[in-house]
């Protein structure tokens, strides 16, 4: 392998391990984050038996109080709608117990009934911290006017919450907590939380719950918080239950660790969100909070012992506030619904966090918009992503064009290249410099051989991360394909394992691109990576969703009838011989035409 092929080789390797290093080196930011934010670990109150306390002091703003006791009167649930959702409130705490997404199918046999956002835990919007007012308190709940919902208590000490809940606008909900005193005397509200309840992953078999919570904290960016990956130093949810992991590889965690864990981090919050892969809540209120709390939960039992989580949970820190009038006012907004970025934008720019599309989120926001604005066209999500894929072939194809021509120059140069490294095998400076200046002659760049991988891989990561967790293409179906989100997972019930086509198609596509690509090296070389890549690929790619297939397989098809185009334009003309026969040369060259090419390279060099 000569200095140019390593070249390229590492500029790959660097871009693959690029997506991946803010993981790694969160791990070693660790301590200085934790020393910046003052933190608390204790267990989330479950039947599981309770996790150790860590060592790390809590800020007197965030001490968290006893639960609170229970009234004893049974728990009412009231249930109003808008037009996209149905919302239970609970008067117990005056909180949200569940959303219903009547828009989205809990499964593929809408049946099943839609998707149902239960809170585990506190409903969404329980205080805590207040007596009387809290999860355990009875509020009387009313619809005070058309999408506007009242619920009203009033603690043993005279302070009275009436909170109104706004549901006229879609998965966005008004909240505003008015407290007040009786007869005007001051209000003076101590430090409290407000929960957003544990939320579960949609489909209990999904391998890729992409589960965590993510807050705005300090003005640092919300992807560098609370997550079950790690990054830039945040504690991270695998980190909770003793272990690590994100990126290239899989958290574990020992059969000892706790089944629950809380983790409390001081600072001004801007909002704070729940996720899983294609549902989220997310909680922003109108003056900063003084802090975010997770409380994360996970499964008794995973293959491999695997870090599963079955719930995600988190609560907003508020600091004590007091008002001489004898009012005091709290406003909230509440998302609860699918993780759709034309929804997130709504509630602000820097809720696109909430998507995770991590280091390529810019790239990833700009293809998502494209990909929904072709199926605004469009009828299908499976042919708004061969559009895609052939409209970012356009995009890639002068850098192609100039890759396949330089392939080609390089491998006319071949013979003249191996005879200067038998001239110069001595001296690998004057080798390099005769090089360059052959390339120089020949008005060839190495490095353009590798501009369409460079070009393209970011283009795959971002895809990978756009498809994985898009809603949009969640259940979604195109020709065999039953939900593009997912694997096509074919007789599964017949074979006892899913069969999966199209990444079975990529692999055979990339044999066929590489046997058609101009090869310039050795030809082992070439052999490896025609049989090591297409493998690999398979493998890594195999339980992917079909709709990265499916760009894959369009990408890989238009390039092989670019090469096939190329190769059919550069045959030499057929000719006529002696006896009126017609001889059209051969399309590929053989071993003993390529010998006698390269021969007579030698002798004109």
């Amino acid at each position: 392998m000569n200095k140019t092929e390593k070249l390229i080789v590492a500029l790959l390797v660097l871009l693959l391990c690029g997506a991946f290093y803010s993981s790694y080196s969160n791990n070693r930011k660790q301590a200085e984050w934790r020393a910046a934010h003052p933190a608390s670990s204790r267990p989330a109150p479950a039947a599981a038996a309770p996790a150790a306390a860590t060592a790390h002091a809590a800020p007197a703003a965030a001490a968290r109080p006893e639960p609170e006791a229970d009234s004893g009167r049974p728990e009412e649930l009231f249930v109003f709608s808008n037009d996209v959702a149905r919302v239970a409130f609970t008067s117990k705490g005056g909180a949200i117990r569940s959303v219903t997404l009547p828009g989205f199918d809990r499964t593929l046999d809408p049946a099943d009934g839609p998707v149902e956002l239960a809170f585990a835990g506190a409903p969404t919007l329980a205080l805590a911290g207040i007596p009387g007012l809290g999860a355990g308190a009875d509020f009387a709940v009313e619809e005070a006017a058309p999408g506007l919902v009242r619920m009203t208590a009033e603690n043993a000490d005279g302070l009275r919450l009436v909170r109104t809940v706004a549901l006229t606008n879609g998965f966005h909900f008004a909240v505003r907590d008015v407290f007040s005193s009786k007869d005007g005397a001051p209000v003076a509200v101590p430090a409290f939380r407000v929960a957003l309840g544990g939320i579960r992953s949609v489909a209990p078999t999904d391998k890729d719950a992409d589960m965590g919570v993510d807050a705005a904290l300090d003005g640092e960016t919300p992807e560098m918080t609370l997550s079950s990956a790690l990054r830039d130093g945040a504690p991270s949810i695998a980190g909770l239950f003793g272990t690590k992991g994100g990126g290239c590889s899989a958290a574990t965690v020992s059969p000892a660790a706790p089944m629950t864990r809380r983790e409390e981090l001081a600072g001004s919050v801007g909002w704070v969100g729940v996720r899983e892969r294609f549902f989220a809540q997310v909680l922003t209120p109108a003056v900063p909070g003084a802090g975010v709390a997770a409380a994360v939960s996970r499964k008794p039992t995973a293959p491999g012992a695997a870090l599963a989580l079955d719930s995600v949970g988190a609560e907003l820190l508020v600091a004590p506030q007091e008002r001489g009038d004898g009012t005091l006012v709290c406003d909230y907004s509440l998302y609860a619904g699918p993780r759709k970025m034309s929804e997130l934008r709504k509630e602000g720019r820097d809720h696109l966090a909430v998507m995770r599309f991590g280091t390529w989120s810019f790239f990833c926001r700009y293809l998502l918009d494209l990909l929904n604005a072709i199926h605004a066209l469009v009828p299908s999500y499976g042919l708004a992503i061969i559009i895609l894929t052939v409209l970012v072939r356009l995009v890639l194809y002068p850098f192609t064009r100039k890759s396949t021509e330089s392939m080609k120059k390089m491998q006319e140069l071949q013979p003249k290249i191996k005879a200067l490294q038998e001239k110069y095998k001595d001296d690998k400076r004057k080798l390099q410099q005769e090089q360059m200046k052959l390339y120089a002659e020949a008005k060839v760049n190495p490095l353009y051989s590798c501009l369409p991988m460079l070009i393209q891989l970011p283009v795959f990561i971002a895809l990978f991360m756009v498809l994985r967790t898009s809603v949009e293409l969640r259940h979604e179906s195109f020709l065999w394909i039953r939900d593009l989100s997912e694997p096509e997972n074919l007789f599964r019930d017949t074979l006892g394992f899913g069969l999966n086509l199209l990444p079975i198609g990529m692999a055979v596509t990339m044999t066929l691109q590489s046997r058609l690509t101009p090869s310039a090296g050795d030809p082992s070389q070439q052999k490896m990576m025609t049989v090591f890549m297409p493998i690999m690929m398979l493998v890594m790619c195999y339980p992917f969703a079909s709709a990265l297939g499916l760009y894959w397989v369009v990408s890989q098809a238009i390039a092989i009838a670019g090469l096939w185009r190329a190769r059919r334009k550069g045959r030499p003309a057929s000719f006529t011989q002696a006896d009126g026969t017609e001889v059209i040369p051969p399309e590929r060259e053989t071993r003993q035409m390529r010998r006698e090419r390269e021969r007579r390279a030698e002798k004109s060099f």
